[in-house]
């Protein structure tokens, strides 16, 4: 009796450990760049430190070029120039003109996944943490506008229901016609 209570107990112990590496690998793939930067920027320059600032852009200089070479032209120069100028409202246009591009970037991402449910699910999901990051700084219309484009996109990738009942297919027309709401939206952030 008393070696099946160990046999057991090793069991326990063992599926613990793995329960909590899943975990631990689970959460370290949440890590999101665009915000870390814009957060320690935006931190840096209320201090005054702009050498801090260009520290940190450094550091994340290759997610601003990839951002600014698929999505949203200018992003890039404009960031490093206000930095450079010490232009304290126009670093955080260009940091919030990030958060667009992100949203960008995970919109288009849902519609080249769209027929995975679960990936296009994480890419909306993913687009609306950042818009809800972006939300604050725009205007109420554009605000709205963008919120139900989003929102539409999410229902555009329909639903595998619960093992086929009540499953709803894919309708990347409609998508298509959000994502380009969006993108323009985006794209009419541009002018600072």
């Amino acid at each position: 009796m008393k070696f099946i209570h160990v046999v057991f107990l090793n069991m326990f112990f063992v599926f613990l450990g793995v329960f909590e590496l899943s975990a631990y690998s689970y959460a370290a793939a949440g890590k999101e760049p665009t915000i870390d930067a814009k957060e320690r920027i935006v931190g840096a320059i209320n201090r005054d430190d702009f050498s801090d600032a260009k520290k940190i852009f450094a550091e994340y200089e290759q997610n601003y070029r990839y951002l600014n070479d698929d999505f949203v032209k200018g992003l890039y120069d404009g960031l490093k120039n206000s930095i450079e100028q010490k232009d304290k409202a126009k670093s955080v246009k260009y940091l919030e003109l990030s958060l667009a591009a992100e949203i960008q970037r995970r919109i288009e991402g849902g519609f080249k996944n769209i027929d995975n449910y679960n990936v296009a699910k994480v890419m909306l999901a993913k687009a609306n943490k950042f818009y809800k990051l972006l939300s604050i700084s725009l205007d109420k219309s554009v605000d709205e506008k963008l919120k139900n484009s989003i929102k539409s996109c999410n229902e555009a990738i329909g639903n595998p229901g619960l093992f086929g009942v009540g499953s709803k297919s894919a309708d990347k027309e409609a998508y298509a016609k959000y994502q380009k709401i969006i993108v323009d939206i985006v794209q009419s952030l541009i002018s600072l």
